[in-house]
């Protein structure tokens, strides 16, 4: 997934915790959460990246889950 490509996005609202906000400002704070090379963007842009790539990668964790579980099968 190109995370930085012009990929058409849909805005939803996401409520979390009040410290998973601590902690992610926390992140940004100390850099931890990073900024494209030579490139600054609002925390609210931060957060959206952060989730993103969460998100990213339970979606390629589950395909080769599926992979795994396929391959299990074939060889039953």
């Amino acid at each position: 997934m190109e995370m930085f490509g012009r990929v058409g996005l849909v805005e939803i609202p996401i409520l979390i915790a009040p410290d998973q906000k601590v902690w992610m400002d926390k992140m940004i704070k100390e850099g931890k959460i990073a900024i494209p090379p030579g490139g600054t963007l609002e925390k609210g842009s931060l957060y959206s990246m952060f989730i993103r790539m969460l998100l990213h990668n339970a979606m390629e964790e589950q395909k080769r889950q599926e992979a795994m579980d396929a391959d299990d099968e074939d060889d039953e």
